[in-house]
């Protein structure tokens, strides 16, 4: 039995954050990271999780921020869940973390 307010297919959350409106569930969502697109299969996916869809390995040599429309990027830890559905989430950053982080 399928959710009927589930759509079937890939929401690109960076249009929807253009238009000011909140991605619909949905199977998959399409997000940008450094500037390349990838799919991702849950609506709140946790910041080591968006590293490693990105094949930025291990996720623990990388910093992620993530844009959200009129706000600063803000930054995600490996262990913090970004949720795709929340209005204005744009697109990611990540950068390899210094030596001296951590």
């Amino acid at each position: 039995m399928t959710d009927k307010n589930v759509l079937d297919e890939v929401i690109d959350i960076e249009e929807f954050a253009k238009r000011g409106e909140p991605p619909p569930l949905a199977k998959a969502y399409r997000i940008r990271v450094n500037g390349e697109k990838f799919i991702v299969e849950k609506a709140e996916p946790t910041g080591r999780e968006i590293l490693s869809i990105a094949g930025l390995t291990p996720p623990e040599d990388y910093t992620l921020r993530v844009k959200q429309a009129g706000d600063r990027p803000r930054k995600v830890d490996l262990d913090d869940t970004v949720d795709l559905r929340k209005p204005g989430v744009e697109k990611f950053k990540a950068l390899p973390r210094d030596q001296t982080e951590g």
